[in-house]
């Protein structure tokens, strides 16, 4: 079983931002990032732990600005606050009753790093992307970089979020994969997982995804983030590794590509609006 570890993915990303970020520093622009934050999901704040240490050693700024469980509180800063930073971006999942889908369409679409505004969702469906979600991103690149195939693959999304499963799933479509997109509410979700060359399982559930769920040599992308007494897991089971062809692990797989392009397209926003 091959291991898909994503340091050197990240690596490579990052080579390529900080000459990018040195290029802006002669001009005297320094990218910068705003993360909204609102509630303390464990998951969100060790992603944003990642995101700042990476920043601050690639020569970028990143603002934490905690906001209150307030709709209206977070709409006006989206709107009057922001207009400093290069890149905007709010930490999900938000505490209930807010709804995500609500709030997303108010963040500046030249600044929406993380392609969750409705212009953005629209372009990468039609194949013409302008910021596509890092995570969703993540799994392609780590994909690509270890040159495994996709076009005709028969591929497998487990989750439908719309920062990861379902950008992942139009990624994939667009490299000509076959592509079945499931969730935690699929009937005999194994009898598709089970038919799969490539599953991608992000539903942030810790070991849903069993190697008896799997087919012989398929290979597993987890995406999945499950902050634990014992440290961060994924979402496949230590089963799955006994069964994979290749699976990239949790730690050590996709998170580290996740903060490389993230901060990538925040570059992007900042050579985009100088």
């Amino acid at each position: 079983m091959r291991l898909l570890h994503g340091r050197p993915v990240a690596e490579r990303v990052n080579a390529r931002t900080k000459e990018r970020i040195a290029a802006l520093a002669a001009r005297g622009i320094t990218p910068t990032l705003d993360v909204l934050r609102v509630g303390n999901d464990p998951a969100a704040g060790t992603y944003l732990a990642r995101l700042t240490k990476q920043a601050d050693h690639l020569g970028l700024t990143v603002n934490e600005v905690l906001l209150p469980p307030s709709e209206a509180d977070i709409i006006t800063h989206l709107g009057l606050r922001t207009k400093h930073a290069h890149g905007v971006l709010l930490l999900t999942p938000l505490p209930a009753p807010l709804e995500e889908t609500r709030i997303t369409e108010h963040i500046p679409p030249a600044k929406d790093v993380e392609g969750v505004h409705p212009e953005s969702v629209g372009l990468l469906t039609l194949g013409r992307p302008r910021f596509i979600p890092s995570t969703a991103q993540a799994v392609l690149e780590l994909l690509r970089f270890y040159e495994i195939p996709l076009d005709g693959t028969r591929a497998v999304v487990i989750g439908r979020s719309p920062v990861v499963g379902r950008p992942a799933a139009t990624l994939l479509l667009h490299a000509h994969a076959t592509v079945t997109l499931a969730h935690s509410r699929t009937a005999d979700l194994a009898s598709h997982t089970r038919d799969a060359q490539l599953i991608v399982v992000a539903v942030g559930k810790r070991a849903f995804l069993r190697g008896d769920m799997i087919a012989a040599g398929a290979t597993v992308v987890d995406a999945g983030i499950n902050v634990t007494p014992s440290g961060v897991a994924g979402d496949a089971d230590e089963s799955v590794a006994a069964v994979a062809g290749a699976l990239s692990p949790v730690p050590g797989g996709i998170g580290a590509i996740t903060t490389a392009l993230l901060l990538r397209n925040v570059v992007t926003a900042a050579e985009e609006q100088r």
